[in-house]
């Protein structure tokens, strides 16, 4: 029998070393194994399905219109003749100023009138010129126009049927505009009003003059008014990606006030698409990211998702998912990437409506 050479030896002895190392590395995996506990999930097989699309976005509520009624600077109010909360139509007369300038420019006007008049018979029999008739004229029609417009800056009326909702002076004071008081009175017109609101570029040719709406308020919250489509902005903002459409409200029982927060709620139809639960989508931390957890087997994936639209407890996902995915929609808290699972559900389902 011959003897092992040193080398052999050697050999031998390494190879039975990592066979030993090798052994104990998939004992401890087995042991690691083992102890993980896989943790107690609810899932649910992600499908396509046709919803109503709604959306709904947050304004307030404006007048119809605004009215600033404001007269001369520096001339004296004579008398406001409505107060605050008063309703007026349009053309009523809500304020005089004083009428100095108005009575001299009044003068100046008879003046230019009789003058026209004893020139247009010199003027017929040749005994002036016509330049100096057409002179005479156009005194008068500067005159006219100067009394025209002091007469309607010294009798201030509406611009319309409305509410006086602000009395910025009293009669005697001498009207000077400033920032905290631009004018004698505001006004506002309440039968309709309306709300301004942003909606996303992507609605834009769902939106049509004309399209009805709801809105609801914090005020009168068992209460929806119904909107129309007024008006929709023929361009995009582009900081925003999103365009305004203003929306008309009748308020024929005046319910519904300047200031008041509201609601707009949009039916676009139905749309196709991929639907989960938003509870399943989990916002990463100091990040606008959002992913949700995807079952593959015994383990979950973190996998990025982008939000659509919300429908009661549904929400669109754009993009990120396929049908027929299965996705965690309860103990997301508990979950890293990677992480073992035993879905507890008895039968993943479909997410209903």
């Amino acid at each position: 029998m011959k003897k092992l050479t040193p080398f052999l030896c050697l050999l031998l002895y390494c190879s039975v070393a990592l066979t030993s190392c090798g052994g104990e590395e998939q004992e401890e995996k087995q042991t690691q194994a083992a102890a993980e506990e896989a943790i107690a999930v609810e899932t649910q097989v992600v499908a396509a399905q046709t919803l109503p699309q709604q959306v709904s976005y947050s304004g307030n509520i404006e007048a119809w219109e605004q009215a600033f009624i404001t007269g001369p600077t520096g001339v004296r109010i004579d008398r406001i003749l409505v107060e605050e909360g008063d309703r007026v139509n349009k053309g009523q007369l809500l304020a005089t100023m004083n009428s100095t300038q108005l009575n001299q420019a009044q003068t100046q006007l008879n003046l230019a009138k009789r003058q026209v008049e004893r020139l247009d018979t010199l003027y017929r029999i040749g005994s002036v010129s016509g330049q100096q008739f057409e002179q005479a004229q156009s005194e008068y029609q500067n005159a006219l126009s100067n009394y025209n417009n002091l007469a309607q800056n010294t009798r201030l009326t509406a611009n319309f049927s409305g509410v006086i909702t602000a009395k910025h002076f009293t009669a005697g004071e001498v009207f000077s505009p400033s920032a905290d008081a631009p004018a004698i009175l505001t006004m506002m017109q309440l039968e309709p009003v309306k709300v301004t609101i942003s909606v996303a570029e992507s609605y834009f040719s769902r939106i049509n003059e004309g399209m009805k709406a709801t809105v609801r308020t914090d005020v009168y919250p068992d209460r929806e008014f119904t909107a129309t489509v007024y008006r929709k902005s023929p361009t995009i903002e582009r900081g925003s990606r999103s365009f305004q459409t203003e929306f008309r409200i009748e308020n024929s029982e005046r319910q519904l006030r300047p200031g008041m927060f509201a609601r707009v709620n949009l039916n676009l139809g139905e749309i196709e698409g991929i639907y989960i639960p938003a509870a399943a989508v989990v916002n990463q931390p100091g990040t606008s990211n959002q992913y949700v957890f995807v079952k593959e087997g015994d383990r979950v994936t973190r996998v990025p998702v982008q939000k659509g639209n919300r429908y009661q407890d549904l929400i669109r996902v754009e993009s990120g998912l396929e049908a027929g995915q299965a996705i965690v929609t309860e103990g997301m808290a508990k979950l890293n990437e990677g992480s073992l699972v035993r879905a507890v559900n008895d039968s993943m389902q479909v997410a209903e409506q």
